[in-house]
């Protein structure tokens, strides 16, 4: 892959797979070293007419995070969300610029891992059931079924926050 296009790539999807990284790992340093990765590997081994390149790019990422996980149980153990909004240069700090997206991003980020990763994929990056199925390797039933269920369950979470 020659640079030019690496960067093009880098430039069109990097902060989708950084929203992705971090809903993996839940710590923005790591979700950084992860799309670095994710984006090495690209530089290595696409070729020019890979299909899919942005599922392509999602399922490198969600495959190092497991790989490093596994490795590395340091690399699993999670910061706490406040830890991470605390961080003022966070790119994250700028497009949660509000209380309501803060409080929305706490509760995803609470979501147990597939509910979550299904929530980011889904309204995050702009995934359909169908590509999330592809990206996860779930049926797409079961990715319709989980994303209904992530959906509830974020609707009781925000339910349950606002009774009086």
């Amino acid at each position: 892959m020659i640079n030019s296009q690496l960067e093009n790539l880098y430039i069109k999807y990097h902060r989708e797979v950084y929203f992705y990284a971090l809903s993996l790992c839940r710590n923005h340093h790591q979700a950084q070293d992860l799309v670095s990765e994710t984006f090495f590997k690209a530089l290595l081994s696409l070729d020019e007419d890979t299909p899919y390149i942005k599922y392509w790019l999602f399922k490198v990422c969600k495959n190092l995070f497991l790989d490093t996980s596994r490795t590395n149980k340091e690399y699993n153990t999670m910061n706490s969300l406040e830890d991470l909004l605390a961080t003022e240069e966070t790119p994250l700090n700028k497009v949660i610029d509000n209380e309501e997206k803060k409080q929305l991003y706490y509760l995803i980020m609470n979501l147990p891992h597939s509910y979550r990763e299904i929530i980011i994929l889904y309204y995050y990056c702009d995934f359909t059931i169908k590509e999330i199925a592809k990206t996860t390797g779930l049926k797409y039933g079961t990715a319709k079924t989980l994303l209904f269920r992530a959906r509830k369950k974020l609707k009781d979470m925000l339910e349950g926050q606002y009774e009086f």
